[in-house]
């Protein structure tokens, strides 16, 4: 009787998937952008468990983890599907932004430090000529700056 091998994919896959809710849940708060972070590793997660399933029941007198495989998959499944509903759901109940302008409507009037630490307001940004005339609209693009 051969010696059956453990079988880490499918124990590595799990581990994955868990890191991936770990990562998505620890650093949401700072850097929404984490989730395609834990989509990647979600898609590792299901590599690895596909492959540790296929050794288990493709190569049953080399490698264990026919019972262990489907449960550990299925958790893994488990934990994919709350994270799927949680990134729906909980973007949903972000308080909202009540003040802020809709899109078409004008801004109302502030003045910005640039990034050569000059005043701008948008009053003048209007006035100043672009060319021959002075701009009709300004496009404001608002970034995290510093995480």
């Amino acid at each position: 009787m051969n010696k059956q091998h453990w079988n880490w994919r499918l124990w590595v896959g799990f581990a994955v998937a868990l890191l991936a809710l770990i990562v998505y849940a620890a650093f949401f708060i700072r850097m929404r952008d984490i989730l395609w972070v834990s989509l990647a590793l979600f898609i590792v997660s299901g590599v690895l468990l596909a492959s540790g399933l296929r050794r288990a029941f493709g190569q049953r007198e080399s490698y264990r983890g026919r019972v262990a495989g489907p449960i550990l998959a299925g958790f893994s499944a488990l934990i994919l599907a709350l994270f799927a509903f949680f990134t729906h759901e909980v973007p949903k109940h972000f308080a909202a932004a009540r003040n802020a302008p809709r899109v078409g409507q004008a801004a109302p009037q502030f003045t910005l430090v640039d990034t050569a630490k000059k005043t701008v307001s948008l009053a003048d940004v209007l006035a100043s000529p672009m060319g021959s005339a002075p701009p009709k609209a300004v496009l404001l693009v608002f970034y995290r700056g510093y995480w």
